[in-house]
């Protein structure tokens, strides 16, 4: 069995937005995790913090401006991603017709299902703030 996350949102905001959201730091700290540092490119390394959680370290795996994005994460804080368990988180935005943005968002490589749930449910906090600071940004 694959453990997995799926998630779809349509958004208002531009696709270019949504990317800018997803991509840099400070953009990224304001919605997902305390803090946040990445090198927006293929083996560029990074992290996410959370001050209740810790700091996980990830390394850039795919970048397509500004349409898809994939890193590879740690699930330790503190650990780099080559050692122990990591997931990879995949990010895909097309235009909505109409406007706005399609989201589509798969988290993969679970080695647990207590760590998948545990995810699913970080999932919808995580997106459910990045609407917010989209719409608050509009």
């Amino acid at each position: 069995m694959t453990l997995t996350i799926d998630r779809r949102l349509e958004l208002d905001a531009p696709l270019e937005r949504v990317w800018r959201a997803i991509t840099e730091p400070g953009e990224l700290a304001s919605w997902f995790g305390d803090s946040a540092e990445m090198d927006l490119r293929p083996g560029g390394t990074g992290w996410l913090a959370w001050e209740k959680h810790g700091r996980y370290a990830l390394r850039v795996e795919h970048v397509e401006p500004p349409h898809r994005l994939a890193w590879r994460w740690s699930n330790v804080p503190g650990q780099p991603v080559d050692q122990g368990s990591s997931t990879l988180v995949e990010w895909s935005l097309t235009v909505r017709d109409g406007g706005g943005t399609v989201l589509e968002l798969r988290e993969s490589g679970f080695e647990t299902l207590e760590h998948q749930q545990q995810n699913t449910e970080g999932w919808k906090a995580e997106l459910g703030e990045l609407v917010a600071h989209l719409e608050a940004a509009a």
